[in-house]
């Protein structure tokens, strides 16, 4: 790539706003002012009014007219109501002061729906420190929430409950009044630097200089995350090299990015754009970063339609220290493009990690390694403990889950390891490319049918898909969770604080002895035979508490068997433990009827511990001809 369709049930649960349970609480209430926004019948607003919550604002005229806002301040919207009109923010809170942009009220989340000009953002913020933003909707824009930096050592930004649609107009800095026929860049788009349009984008202006010991913006989360229908759904542009000719990748630093869920990212697959040669690149556009943990994730259908340089999900560039755990990236389309790929590795790459994630049902490889550009590099990659499924169904550009491109001498040869992953690939083939052979393969595994990744198979039904979701009632009794909720990040629960969702597990608080209030995720074994299991537990929520345990426990009749980890001992996740512990095992003998039981408890009180797991189960060898239901 040029830098420039599963199970039914799977797009149910696509439709859905968040479905990851992530514990977050209001920041403590600062001195400052609070701006009320309110434009519904009955609201007495008035632009002239005192923004109070009897008197609100109408219109975000007089905001916009305030020249910096000060630590502490409040904008608050009103549910349910909706603006054509863009929002522009300057000023900066503290990290004891953040200034805030939320919603007010019950009801729909507020919207900023604009009318699909090049021209169109819904929220402006330039040069923004220590901002806390959630509960919008913003779309119909070329950017929906565009954070826009023309200065240095910027810190603090936390995004969350966005949902985020159809932004779309720009891509390669070109647009439909700007075409990329007639090689002239939008000036609106060169103006603020924005390569492609993004639902949410992190960019910097083109005046901006900086050398590898300085940083742009630090310290950033985005959660709980909606996109669909833009051509990037959530984007980190810092596309340059530093004053000291490195490579830039400490644009962007210390950014977690938790409970994304991503779709149907094609802005221009509509004939207009196709005829002014647009394309949609990709989803999620990390460059210019390092530090960067992305889990509990799910990007799917991304970039469907066809573009000349080629599509990915996601793509790296200028970065170091990347970590996705605990992900989902299925079903990249294929369009007659190049790559149609669910990670595109572009160029300078320096320890990505990819662990417990799936990878399924792209058109092309699942992960591709690209040494094309003269200068890059990728090195000290990890990949292992991931399940790969159905992958490299077209040949763009080769029949294997992972793919490496390599133009020959004078180019960077990857280096790292490829190691305990399973793959399910109906081309047979795992890894492959001039060079793969550079990265240190080990104990990567083919199963006999395709693998059971809890995440992806989660249900609103016990036991659909071989999976049951339980909670622990005293030290030797587990019973299942009897509560489902649609509407409360569709989590199996028993309590408020004690359920499990599709990525994380969240246990009551425990007794002294700590001997119930656990939960699980459970695994039955449809048939006879030997079966692999792969995973990684961290927490999901670190940002303190006591810790949790973690053990996997084989139920056979009254016989139960801890077989991870080894020892008799759980395993502890401290509080702040966003790494975790790899949850493998292998040579499993399973008879039908037989659990496996993914078990989280607490370890006394339960204040943020909320922990990501997924794990993934596959037969290596059966006795039996394996279910031969489609993925």
């Amino acid at each position: 790539m040029n830098h420039g369709n599963g199970r039914s049930f799977f797009v149910f649960w696509l439709s859905f706003a968040a479905l990851v349970a992530i514990n977050s609480s209001t920041p403590a209430r600062a001195i400052g002012k609070t701006y009320y926004i309110n434009n519904g019948p009955g609201s007495a607003c008035s632009d002239s009014g005192a923004h109070t919550i009897r008197q609100p604002w109408c219109t975000f005229a007089p905001l916009n007219k305030i020249e910096k806002l000060s630590p502490g301040d409040q904008i608050l919207l009103a549910t349910g109501s909706t603006w054509d009109q863009e929002m522009m923010l300057t000023g900066s809170g503290t990290a004891s002061e953040p200034i805030t942009l939320s919603s007010y009220g019950s009801g729909a989340s507020p919207k900023i729906l604009r009318r699909q000009a090049i021209s169109d953002i819904c929220i402006l913020l330039t040069d923004a420190s220590y901002w806390n933003i959630s509960n919008l909707e913003v779309g119909q824009a070329s950017v929906g929430i565009l954070l826009h930096y023309t200065q240095l050592f910027n810190n603090g930004i936390t995004i969350s409950n966005i949902n985020a649609h159809d932004n779309k107009g720009i891509w390669s800095g070109f647009s439909t009044e700007y075409p990329v026929s007639r090689n002239e860049k939008d000036p609106f788009a060169a103006r603020l630097n924005i390569n492609l349009s993004s639902g949410i984008l992190f960019n910097i202006s083109p005046s901006l200089s900086f050398s590898s010991s300085q940083y742009v913006l630090k310290d950033v989360s985005v959660s709980n995350i909606r996109g669909s229908g833009n051509v990037d759904s959530v984007a980190f542009d810092a596309e340059t090299n530093t004053t000291d000719n490195h490579d830039g990748h400490n644009a962007f630093q210390d950014v977690t990015l938790n409970g994304l869920f991503l779709s149907s990212d094609n802005g221009h697959a509509a004939i207009e754009y196709q005829r002014a040669g647009l394309g949609c690149s990709d989803s999620l556009r990390l460059l210019g970063m390092t530090n960067v943990t992305l889990l509990n994730s799910v990007l799917y259908d991304e970039a469907a339609c066809h573009t000349p340089t080629g599509t990915a999900a996601v793509i790296l560039g200028r970065v170091s220290n990347v970590t996705f755990v605990n992900n989902i990236i299925f079903g990249v389309p294929a369009s007659e493009s190049p790559d149609e790929t669910g990670i595109d590795l572009e160029w300078s790459e320096s320890h990505v990690d990819l662990h417990a994630n799936l990878f399924a049902r792209n058109a092309g490889a699942a992960i591709e390694i690209l040494n094309i550009h003269l200068g890059d590099h990728t090195d000290q990659i990890d990949f292992y403990d991931n399940t790969f499924a159905n992958n490299a169904h077209t040949f763009h550009p080769g029949a294997a889950s992972i793919w490496e491109d390599h133009k020959g001498e004078g180019y960077a040869t990857p280096t790292g390891s490829i190691r305990s992953n399973l793959y399910s690939e109906s081309n047979g083939i795992f890894s492959a490319g001039r060079n793969i052979d550079s990265i240190k393969h080990s104990a990567n595994r083919s199963t006999a049918s395709l693998p059971d990744f809890a995440a992806e198979q989660f249900a609103a039904s016990q036991g659909q898909n071989q999976w049951r979701y339980m909670y622990q009632t005293s030290e030797s009794t587990w019973a299942n969770l009897p509560h489902y909720s649609h509407t409360d990040n569709g989590a199996w629960r028993a309590s408020e604080s004690q359920y499990v969702s599709a990525f994380n597990l969240a246990p009551a608080s425990c007794d002294g002895n700590c001997n119930k209030g656990g939960v699980a995720r459970v695994w039955t074994a449809p048939r006879r035979g030997t079966i692999s299991i792969r995973g990684r537990v961290l927490k999901s929520d670190a940002r303190g508490g006591n810790g949790v345990y973690a053990a996997i426990n084989l139920v056979s009749g009254r016989n139960v068997t801890q077989i991870w980890p080894p020892s008799n001992a759980r395993q502890l996740i401290a509080g702040t433990d966003q790494v975790g512990y790899s949850t493998n095992a292998d040579n499993i003998s399973v008879a039908p009827g037989d659990v496996i039981r993914f078990e989280i408890t607490a370890n006394g009180d339960n204040s943020h511990d909320t922990a990501s797991w997924t794990p993934s189960v596959a037969y290596v060898s059966s006795h039996e001809p394996p279910n031969s239901a489609a993925f």
